[in-house]
Order: C-alpha cells, then sequence, then structure tokens
C-alpha cells in the first residue's frame, strides 16, 4: 500500500462508511438524505468523497435507482454488521422507563390486528407516558420494509416472516379462518357442505400486499374457481355487505366473532382443510438491544397472547 493510499484511510472520515451503508439499503440517494436528515447533495458528496478515499466504483445506476458495484457490495457486507453492533451496543446502554418517557412509538398492523389489539392496548398502557399507535400497513410490502428501516415505524406485525437478515422477527399468534354467513341465508344455516361452498357467489377480501386472497393461503389444496360475488380491502366493509346479500366470505374468526351479532351473521366451518394463518412481528435487527424497542415488542407479544385467545 503506497503512502497516499496509506494517508487517505488512516483519515478517513467514518461517517461516510454510514452513509454509504444506508445508500446500499435504499438503493436510493434521496430515500438515504431523508433517512439521515441531511440533504441530497450532501450524501452525494460523501459517497463521492469515500469513492475518492477507497479509489473505486462504488455504485452503478440501474433504472431510476442505484445498486452497489461487487465490491461496494463487499465493502456493505463486511461494515454493516460492524456498524449494527456498534449500535446494538450504545441502545442497549440507554435506560427506558416507560413510566416516565414521553416516547411515541409507531405500529404498522392489518385492519384485524388493529381492531382487536387497540383494546387491550389501552388498557395495558392506563398507568404509563407513553404511547403506542397503530396505522395500517402500507400497500407495498416494500414501502412497509422502508419505512421499518428509515424508523418510520418502530415495529410491523405481518402475515409473512422478512426474508432480509437485516430484519429480525418472531411469530406472536396464529388465527384460524372461517366461513361467514348473513343469518337468514336461503340455502346455509349451521354447517357447511363443499358443494354449497363452491355453488355459492363469494366476497373477496384482498390483502393489501401482492393481491394475495386468503382462500388460496389458508388452503391446504388447489382450490376450484369461485363465482365472484364483489371483492373488499375491508374487512369491516365485507361483513356489512354480507349481511346484506346471499354472498358468502371467509374472514379471521377472532376479528369476526366480535361483530357477528352486530352483523346478524352466522359462523361456520369451512368444509376444506386449511391452516391457520401466522402473524408475526417484525423490527430492524440492529434494534435487537434497544431497551426501548424490547419493552415494545415484549409488549405486543403479551397482548397478543391474551388477544388471540381461543
Amino acid at each position: 500500500m503506497n503512502d497516499e493510499v496509506n494517508h487517505k484511510l488512516a483519515t478517513l472520515d467514518l461517517n461516510l462508511l454510514r452513509v454509504f451503508c444506508v445508500v446500499c439499503q435504499q438503493s436510493s440517494i434521496t430515500r438515504a438524505a431523508e433517512q439521515l436528515a441531511l440533504t441530497q447533495s450532501s450524501v452525494s458528496n460523501a459517497i463521492n468523497r469515500l469513492k475518492m478515499a477507497l479509489d473505486c466504483e462504488l455504485f452503478i445506476r440501474i433504472g431510476r435507482g442505484i445498486e452497489p458495484t461487487a465490491i461496494g457490495l463487499h465493502i456493505f457486507n463486511s461494515v454493516q454488521p460492524m456498524l449494527d453492533a456498534i449500535e446494538q451496543t450504545l441502545m442497549g446502554v440507554s435506560e427506558f422507563d416507560p413510566y416516565t418517557s414521553k416516547r411515541v412509538f409507531s405500529i404498522y398492523a392489518n385492519e384485524a390486528v388493529i381492531d382487536l389489539l387497540q383494546p387491550h392496548l389501552d388498557k395495558a398502557l392506563a398507568h404509563f407516558s407513553v404511547r403506542v399507535v397503530f396505522r395500517n400497513s402500507p400497500v407495498l410490502e416494500e414501502a412497509q420494509y422502508q419505512d421499518l428501516q428509515m424508523q418510520k415505524v418502530d415495529l410491523v406485525i405481518d402475515i409473512v416472516p422478512p426474508k432480509l437478515k437485516t430484519f429480525s422477527f418472531q411469530k406472536v399468534a396464529q388465527e384460524r379462518i372461517i366461513c361467514v354467513v348473513r343469518q337468514q341465508h336461503p340455502q346455509i344455516h349451521d354447517c357447511m357442505s363443499r358443494e354449497d361452498y363452491f355453488a355459492a357467489e363469494h366476497v373477496m377480501y384482498r390483502f393489501h400486499r401482492d393481491n394475495m386472497r386468503v382462500a388460496d393461503i389458508i388452503s391446504n389444496e388447489p382450490l376450484p374457481e369461485r363465482t365472484l360475488y364483489c371483492e373488499q380491502s375491508s374487512l369491516l366493509s365485507m361483513l356489512s355487505l354480507i349481511s346484506k346479500s346471499n354472498a358468502i366470505a371467509i374472514a379471521p374468526y377472532a376479528f369476526t366473532k366480535n361483530y357477528a351479532e352486530l352483523f346478524k351473521l352466522n359462523i361456520i366451518e369451512l368444509p376444506f382443510d386449511t391452516r391457520p394463518i401466522e402473524l408475526f412481528s417484525i423490527w430492524p435487527s440492529k434494534h435487537a438491544q434497544d431497551k426501548s424497542c424490547i419493552w415494545l415488542r415484549q409488549t405486543i407479544e403479551t397482548l397478543m397472547k391474551e388477544a388471540y385467545v381461543a
């Protein structure tokens, strides 16, 4: 290594590595600048300074975004775990007291989870100073994880665990799925045959993410085509529509039982083999030792167990 390179590395501003890693995670100068609370020009300048210090290309442009080069990816995979370890160590030192802290936590979850968990949360937080605010999960999965990485939310509750190692997860509950019909349905009453199910018109609930339909997620077998009556992205609207038609639908049991009497609905077991939907709490791996986030995860895990009792 020559003296010039030696001098550059000895005087290297380590903050450049943090900026570089955030740009790698976001694949965008703009989003990295937002996460770091810097201007776009400051982030671009930092990347150029690091590029000059290391004397190599760090990113290439792909479409509207950027991706690390092979050497850039090698640097990221080597440096990011060390930055995470430093952040975890510092977070673990900080004290957190929910009785005195004024922090406001944000959690992404779907409609059914929020509806079921909010009363339990209100009761649990009655004597604390902290607040926890539920927000509906964004339509795109990518947006959900970007917001989690950029600390716009502190926790995500989802039915699919993350694929990236930069996020950690834990199963916190599971929910069985049932069929729901109106009480005065002319053909279906307290039970239902397979023929009745597939002959009926269906109100289909579509998850916001990936256009997934519930029946295809929970079924242990390929399902025949069903006759579509209507498609809904709101469970509450779906139950209201079922109460006023002869269509049927499938829905989470814990959510539906709270509204069955209000909407005059019958809850019926499905006539085909199914598996429950699993629910996971998801958080950035770098926050594993953050005492405030540990408190939040443990609180939500306890409340999920209370809310999703058999």
